[in-house]
């Protein structure tokens, strides 16, 4: 025991003697001379693998050569006890930021130099836990929450700003150095209104009277939770950027000839100025003299838009086609329509439209019942997208390099995204599928008819379905009269908006409650409320004081009596009376007094 205590006395020596000083605080769970080779690998120096293998929120940043450690250099890189050097003591910050303290940190060395707007505010403003983007970062503060960092912060645009364009202008507008820059928000210097679809010139420029809120309005945000971070700036509106009507005057401008002159404003006016009349019929009469007399929206397009000359190619004038619509115009529809001959490259355009303008189309309710799908009902009312609605997959097959080619000649982006192909099942079982989302969550997957067996046409809660008829249970008396939802409640809490209706029990006590708590039910059977109830009136029993009711006949004088004489109410919960019925005594002295005093107990008549 004595060489024991001596060695252990001697180890602690030991450890007084190689330990250059106490830990700090962050540290402080690897005191003692066993743990110093978790540190310090035995005969070998102290190398930033040592370090790494603990700190590993550091290792994959170190290895990118990102932020501050990724881009050290020389002996800082090889040596992390020369900015973080430890046995100096519990309280000791091993965080050595210089003589001018953390305000005094260039932040080029990080690799993100701090310019304009962002060289003013306080460190913690940007590193804060919830900016952290880095996951391993993130599960480093989710395991050690007290901790605190300055790593993982993104540098993006977004992950400290809010999207004020409330998502308007797509992935691009993640992008905000497009059009700003750091000094502030307001103006955005880079932004130039020419690169947009709608180029301004004449007045729409360089009249000083004109505002951008003119065009741009704000509108009420409603989507935007409270709460976010990072929150907008302005949280009740935003200025809508897109989509901005441009295609006409008429939809920025009141016409004040209240239509007697038409619709296309172009035909006499121009954006230099209202009072500088022009006459584009009379402009461009020369083309009359040509196989394409140039009528509707065609006589305001510029000569380039058709005859050139664009990069790469010369003007040209002679020998252009011009016998159906897509000698000029890509198909609009991406191919979704026939073809009325193969010599073709699409549709005929005018079925549907004309020289006045490629929007709205002239296609009617007539020409809809052609199609394998006539308008009936609340049909013939609803608005063309909301059918045929705008797909993502059309808009991506009209690429960037077509975009810029239709720029480059002047020309309007004239697609349709809507998509214009029948479903393939349009048979009258299935055809409400092929658009309309279930609504009843599969209950009728396997009814005759599909929904045209319940719903009409006319609206969604014009019902053909017939309670008696069309179900097992008829509805009779008050229950007529019961609103659906009191029998028909919702599916299931994850299911929106769905409504049970099959499978539902049919016994009384499905949806009421048993009043006489049991009393009246016959052994091995539900309660049979239908044997003295009905659904006229609750209270109107069908109930008789003999059999099959009951063995106990009301005669003489017990005829007159009232029910609750006999059968009283009694406490069967806290604050709860029940009328009792059985079991009840059927001898008299169970409800009379005894007027002999016992004289004729044990008499038998």
């Amino acid at each position: 025991m004595a060489v024991v205590l001596a060695l252990v006395g001697a180890t602690a020596a030991r450890a007084d003697l190689f330990s250059p000083g106490e830990l700090a605080r962050a540290h402080e769970e690897f005191e003692g001379l066993s743990n110093c080779t978790k540190c310090h690998p035995a005969g070998k120096q102290l190398s930033p693998d040592s370090c790494l293998a603990c700190h590993t929120e550091l290792k994959g940043r170190v290895a990118a050569g990102k932020g501050l450690h990724g881009r050290l250099t020389g002996e800082q890189k090889d040596k992390c006890h020369s900015c973080h050097p430890d046995h100096q003591g519990r309280a000791f910050q091993m965080v050595d930021w210089g003589k001018e303290g953390l305000k005094g940190f260039d932040h080029r060395r990080s690799g993100w130099p701090l310019k304009g707007g962002h060289a003013p505010l306080e460190c913690a403003k940007c590193h804060e836990p919830r900016r952290v983007l880095d996951p391993t970062v993130s599960a480093m503060l989710a395991k050690q929450p007290e901790r605190k960092t300055w790593l993982g912060a993104g540098v993006e645009c977004v992950a400290c700003h809010f999207d004020e364009h409330r998502n308007q202008l797509g992935p691009d507008g993640r992008d905000c150095l497009k059009c700003h820059d750091e000094k502030k928000w307001k103006p955005a210097p880079a932004f130039n209104h020419d690169n947009t679809e709608y180029a301004l010139k004449g007045r729409h420029k360089n009249n000083p009277k004109a505002r951008c809120e003119d065009c741009h309005p704000k509108k009420p945000d409603e989507d935007t939770t409270r709460g976010l971070f990072p929150g907008p700036v302005v949280l009740d509106s935003y200025v809508a950027y897109v989509p901005i009507n441009h295609k006409s005057c008429l939809d920025c401008h009141r016409d004040p000839h209240q239509g007697k002159l038409g619709l296309r404003c172009a035909s006499c006016h121009t954006v230099d100025g209202w009072k500088i009349i022009r006459n584009a019929v009379l402009e461009r009469k020369f083309h009359d003299k040509t196989k394409y007399p140039l009528r509707g929206a065609h006589a305001d397009v510029e000569c380039v838009s058709c005859h050139g000359p664009t990069p790469g190619h010369r003007a040209k004038f002679k020998g252009m086609t011009f016998d159906v619509c897509s000698a000029c115009h890509a198909d609009a529809h991406f191919a979704q329509l026939p073809k009325p001959n193969p010599k073709a490259n699409g549709p005929l355009c005018e079925d549907c439209h004309t020289v006045e303008g490629f929007a709205p189309p002239k296609y009617g309710t007539e020409q809809h019942d052609k199609t394998k799908f006539s308008l009936e009902g609340a049909h013939r009312v609803t608005a063309c997208g909301g059918c045929h609605a705008k797909q993502n997959q059309l808009i991506e097959r009209v690429s960037a390099q077509a975009r810029r080619a239709l720029k480059l000649q002047k020309r309007l982006e004239l697609f349709s995204f809507a998509l214009l192909d029948a479903p393939k099942k349009l048979d009258k079982a299935s055809r409400c599928e092929a658009c309309h989302g279930d609504v009843h969550a599969g209950q009728f997957e396997k009814k005759e008819g599909g929904c045209v067996g319940c719903h009409k046409a006319t609206a969604f809660n014009d019902l053909r379905f017939d309670h008696s008829k069309d179900s097992r249970y008829p509805l009779t008396g008050k229950h007529e009269k019961t609103p659906c939802a009191s029998c028909h409640p919702p599916l299931a809490p994850g299911v929106k908006g769905a409504v049970r209706y099959k499978p539902l029990d049919l016994a009384c006590v499905s949806c009421h409650s048993d009043l006489h708590t049991g009393q009246l039910t016959r052994p091995g059977k539900p309660p049979e409320c239908e044997r003295c109830h009905d659904t006229v009136d609750w209270k109107k029993s069908k109930f008789g004081h003999e059999p099959p009711f009951t063995e106990y006949r009301l005669d003489g004088k017990h005829a007159k009596v009232e029910c609750k004489a006999c059968h009283m109410d009694v406490p069967t919960a806290p604050g709860v009376l029940t009328r009792r019925y059985r079991p009840l005594p059927s001898q008299c002295e169970a409800c009379h007094a005894d007027y002999h005093r016992g004289a004729f107990k044990g008499f038998e008549p």
